[in-house]
């Protein structure tokens, strides 16, 4: 995909693995927690717990690994480790500040739609000069709904208050993007590792697919 095929109005960007490459952070984040108390993570941790909810997690960590901490403590001081990777650790995949610069300067309007919480996702996007291109954030918490429902990305259309025709969505995961399809909005695919076993597929289901944000500058 490049630029002379982008011809649209208003662009609504995923967050994690899409803008910013934050998805070793998450996946790393159990291991990082029990390694801080002194345990050594098994090699397949992300697979145990990610099926767990944040709660179920944080019960995991200290009836199987013997952490002396109430839920809340783990709960609180993990959030904490996420917290302060979002303000000084996670980077912008390459070229998409050029690439958001680029559609400010068009006048394209921008929007972000994410599972992740808006405190974070303003924190990041602060760091990097780049919160005030956006018209608005989205979230799952915000609208009560995953990204694996279509209804979400309906709700961010109606909010840029563009017709869908006239609207490209980037995202970098498998589910979205069959969930963004019904939106009627152009949708890019984005590559990132944590995805790289749905490329082919998403190849396929996406109107286009870019693998850095290089190929959209002019």
């Amino acid at each position: 995909m490049n630029q002379a095929t982008m011809k649209v109005e208003g662009m609504i960007f995923d967050l994690d693995g899409t803008l910013i490459d934050s998805m070793p952070a998450w996946e790393n984040i159990g291991s990082d927690f029990l390694k801080k108390h002194g345990i050594a993570p098994p090699d397949d941790l992300n697979e145990i717990i990610k099926i767990m909810s944040f709660a179920e997690s944080a019960r995991y960590f200290i009836e199987f690994y013997g952490v002396a901490m109430t839920e809340k403590q783990v709960g609180d001081e993990i959030n904490g480790m996420i917290r302060e990777n979002y303000a000084k650790h996670i980077a912008l995949k390459p070229f998409v500040k050029e690439a958001l610069d680029q559609y400010l300067n068009q006048g394209i309007k921008m929007a972000i739609l994410t599972a992740t919480h808006k405190t974070l996702t303003e924190l990041v996007l602060r760091r990097f000069g780049l919160l005030d291109h956006f018209e608005f954030i989205l979230t799952s918490g915000m609208t009560g709904l995953p990204k694996s429902q279509p209804e979400i990305y309906h709700q961010a259309v109606a909010q840029l208050k563009l017709p869908a025709q006239q609207i490209a969505i980037f995202e970098d995961s498998l589910h979205c993007i069959k969930a963004a399809r019904a939106s009627g909005c152009q949708i890019a695919g984005v590559f990132d590792e944590a995805s790289k076993n749905d490329w082919e597929e998403i190849k396929k289901i996406a109107d286009c697919t870019i693998m850095s944000f290089k190929e959209l500058l002019s």
